[in-house]
């Protein structure tokens, strides 16, 4: 059973990740924050295989939370999910350590393959969002 733990400062779209993890049948949410700072307290505790990150938190962006992550715990993978479509988002999510982008308007279903490509040590970014990035971002 892979642990996901969720950071996420809007209640109704984090319910809804957490609706969509419960369906997958070796996934579990560990724990939750609505904040970077919040998110720093509790996962270690909770021990994680994934973090799912909104890029856009109240306080530390998500960017800078994935920076600290990677800091802090190096092996510990981060999924980004984002209302930005441009490519520089991407880029700066990638160049700070996490390990996949989703858009929040991709199908639901979308969520889980990035969780479980990310789990298996592969890098995921929307095909959508990968035919903008240039080629070295990819990988």
């Amino acid at each position: 059973m892979s642990k996901i733990f969720i950071v996420e400062d809007h209640a109704l779209i984090r319910s809804g990740y957490i609706a969509l993890i419960k369906r997958a049948h070796d996934l579990e949410v560990c724990g939750e924050a609505i904040s970077a700072e919040e998110a720093l307290l509790q996962i270690p505790p909770c021990a994680p295989d994934i973090v799912i990150v909104d890029v856009s938190l109240p306080g530390m962006s998500g960017v800078e939370l994935v920076r600290q992550l990677k800091r802090e715990q190096p092996r510990l993978p981060t999924l980004v999910i984002s209302g930005h479509e441009e490519s520089i988002f991407v880029q700066g999510v990638l160049a700070a350590g996490a390990h996949g982008y989703i858009m929040k308007d991709q199908a639901p279903q979308m969520l889980i393959e990035a969780v479980y490509a990310v789990l298996a040590g592969e890098k995921y970014v929307s095909e959508k969002m990968r035919n903008r990035l240039p080629r070295s971002e990819e990988k």
